[in-house]
């Protein structure tokens, strides 16, 4: 490739009879746009230099359309998203027990255990497994993260999750099987007609406080953390094999194993010793 681009540019130039092939394969962008362009010229080829230009301003106009998408759809969202934050507030100061807010905040769970189940779980399960176990043993055994390619690091990520979630919920399952069978609700999925128009709300609500919180973080921290560098390798890279699997990590492992453990058993435990609503444990 390299002996290509100086042919290009030499004087007097030095065409390679596969020049324009192996500009397609291993350029992309601007870089192969002004190859090709300089090969084009070089060959006097103008209706190839004119369809090259053609599709370079379809591409800009692609570009401009998602980069406009991008900048617009997400203040639009945060608007919308501050907008119904404020809206639910002034319902819930005037509207008192009757606001959206306030919906079952009078309710609890029946939790059959107390507050060492829902440490252990946590603490032995969760944390003591996820985040001091499986490192320890993966150096251990040797294995560097850093020395996989995408794909290798993609499949080791998602190895990894499912290995935390799998022992945090048998440690789940250990710590409340002397109790089964639990209480009726416990660990049930139930569809509402509704949920899509939750589903937006909660996003539209969340994602100004998502900004709140990123600029806290830069102001802050510098904005260090928080960050996947495996995301950003797949992204760079474009393997589809690598993104399927970084997908079904964050999409559908991640989202199942924190709905089991934080919300189906973490949250309902809790109503135990905390009010669901805006109540003191005393008014509840």
């Amino acid at each position: 490739m390299a002996e290509i681009l100086l042919g290009l540019w030499d004087q007097p130039p030095q065409l390679l009879p596969d020049a324009e092939q192996q500009i397609q394969e291993n350029l992309d962008g601007w870089f192969r746009n002004q190859s090709l362009t300089r090969l084009y010229e070089l060959q006097q080829r103008p209706d190839a230099t004119s369809a090259l230009q053609q599709n370079a301003q379809t591409e800009a106009q692609q570009t401009f359309l998602k980069l406009t998408l991008i900048g617009v759809v997400p203040i639009i969202g945060c608007l919308a998203g501050t907008a119904i934050l404020i809206s639910l507030l002034v319902q819930r100061a005037f509207r008192g027990e009757q606001a959206l807010l306030a919906q079952n905040s009078t309710a609890t769970w029946e939790t059959p255990w107390n507050w060492e189940i829902v440490w252990q779980v946590l603490i032995a399960g969760f944390f003591f497994a996820g985040q001091i176990v499986l490192p320890l043993v993966s150096q251990l055994l040797g294995v560097g993260f850093s020395a996989f390619d995408s794909r290798a690091r993609a499949a080791y990520a998602l190895t990894y999750y499912l290995a935390m979630a799998g022992i945090s919920l048998f440690v789940l399952y250990l710590s409340v099987r002397d109790f089964l069978p639990l209480p009726k609700e416990w660990f049930r999925l139930k569809s509402k007609s509704n949920w899509l128009l939750w589903g937006v709300g909660g996003y539209l609500v969340a994602l100004p406080l998502m900004i709140l919180v990123s600029w806290a973080n830069q102001q802050i921290w510098q904005g260090q953390g928080g960050s996947n560098p495996l995301l950003q390798i797949v992204l760079e890279e474009g393997d589809p094999v690598a993104l399927g699997m970084f997908f079904a990590t964050a999409a559908i492992a991640a989202p199942i194993f924190e709905e089991i453990l934080f919300r189906g058993f973490l949250l309902p435990s809790l109503t135990r010793y905390l009010p669901v609503g805006w109540r003191s444990p005393s008014a509840a």
